[in-house]
């Protein structure tokens, strides 16, 4: 898993305008870094109220048939499609995410010691 370029852009966006420079992932999953309040992100979801908040992109550099995305030990996207360039919406500091790619955990993230911008 790596963090994209600041100046690429994943569903609309700019990875700048989601992350700040400073947004690290250690080995245990910690992610660091200043995370700013985005609005309008209609491109992340078709749901008005998912298209606010703090905003984590990544690339998969595990490749596979299909992902599994689990927030707080809740798997609410089952076996879709894989792709490398992915899009997690931050709704609490003690938000933690896990992939699985293939049926297999690929990385795990928590937010604690990021700091979320609010509106």
């Amino acid at each position: 898993m790596t963090i994209p370029d600041q100046g690429q852009t994943i569903y609309g966006k700019q990875v700048s305008e989601l992350i700040g420079e400073n947004v690290k992932v250690y080995a245990d999953g910690t992610v660091t870094g200043t995370f700013p309040h985005v609005d309008g992100y209609s491109k992340f979801s078709s749901k008005k109220a998912e298209q606010s908040g703090n905003f984590f992109p990544f690339t998969l550099t595990k490749s596979g048939d299909t992902m599994t995305f689990i927030k707080n030990g809740t798997a609410n996207k089952r076996n879709i499609a894989w792709e490398s360039d992915n899009v997690f919406r931050i709704t609490a500091p003690t938000d933690t995410f896990e992939v699985l790619v293939d049926g297999e955990s690929v990385v795990k993230f928590n937010f604690r010691s990021a700091t979320l911008k609010a509106e």
